[in-house]
């Protein structure tokens, strides 16, 4: 083949090849260009608005037994639903007693607070057949003052040499019979100073408030002298009776302890010992007899028996 043949030949295949691009760009431009669709975005339900409440707070300490005042309320703002039992209104506590103390802002609840003063007296601390009686009491009777409302006690007696001496106007026996005894144990305390809460608490919350905790004059840390004790009323007639005879203790028991003790009587000889044996009586003394004879007078003593005469 020579060379004009062969170039006709290339001439005529990028012809062809030039007809097959066109035809193919006409085609591309003639059939419609296929759309994707987008997702489409999945809807969220809108937000529910989440309601906020007022509900009242103590302010300030209030102690049990209380009338609560104005200035005892404050209001705290909470998201969501009203606790059970508590108030959105400062009329709906304010007049009212706490039935309990109250430390600052903790919730006025129903069960903390009520209409019925009775319901914050000491009557409604007195288990059920026992009865409520008040001791003066000072820090070596009453533990330092560390005894507080729910703790259990002792009561110790110590009863003095004149009061077990000549009972009856009859002759007892030689030496001091001063004892102490356990006579009643487990006794519930009820309160402890003037309020019908915990002291304790009181003067805890007076320390971090601007002012005193209300009933305490201004004062802090005062010792409370007065404790209330829950007694059946036949311990109540032993221990008015103990109570008037001698002087009484306190003792403090465990949180865990239950047992109770049997007779502890404590004599006087039991802490020095016994008293030493009795001196052997000492020997009558003679009595002289007077002679006289005449203007003469001598004195003879007579022999005991034994005696050489």
């Amino acid at each position: 083949m020579n060379t004009n043949a062969l170039t006709r030949a290339y001439l005529v295949l990028g012809g062809l090849g030039a007809v097959s691009l066109i035809a193919y760009g006409v085609y591309k431009s003639s059939v419609p260009v296929s759309v994707v669709p987008a997702p489409t975005p999945t809807s969220q339900p809108a937000p529910v608005d989440v309601k906020v409440f007022g509900v009242m707070t103590a302010a300030r300490f209030i102690a049990r037994g209380q009338e609560i005042t104005r200035e005892d309320v404050a209001t705290t703002s909470i998201a969501g639903a009203v606790p059970q039992g508590a108030r959105t209104a400062v009329g709906d506590v304010v007049g009212k007693v706490a039935t309990a103390d109250i430390m600052p802002q903790q919730l006025l609840l129903d069960s903390t607070i009520s209409a019925d003063p009775a319901r914050a007296g000491l009557a409604a601390l007195v288990p059920a057949g026992y009865r409520a009686i008040s001791i003066l009491t000072n820090d070596e009777i009453a533990v330092s003052q560390f005894v507080r409302p729910g703790d259990k006690v002792d009561i110790q007696l110590v009863l003095p040499e004149n009061v077990l001496n000549n009972q009856n106007g009859l002759e007892q026996p030689e030496g001091n019979l001063s004892e102490a005894r356990t006579v009643l144990q487990d006794v519930l305390v009820l309160t402890v100073g003037s309020t019908l809460g915990d002291p304790a608490l009181a003067q805890a919350a007076g320390q971090n408030a601007a002012e005193p905790a209300a009933g305490s004059g201004g004062r802090r840390g005062e010792p409370s002298r007065t404790i209330s004790l829950a007694m059946t009323p036949e311990q109540i007639a032993q221990f008015a009776l103990a109570r008037s005879l001698g002087s009484f203790y306190l003792s403090l028991r465990g949180a865990d302890d239950l047992q109770l003790i049997g007779d502890n009587t404590a004599k006087l000889s039991d802490i020095r010992g016994p008293a030493p044996p009795a001196a052997a009586p000492a020997p009558p003394q003679k009595k002289p007899i007077e002679l006289i004879v005449g203007d003469k007078t001598q004195l003879i003593y007579p022999k005991t028996s034994g005696e050489r005469r």
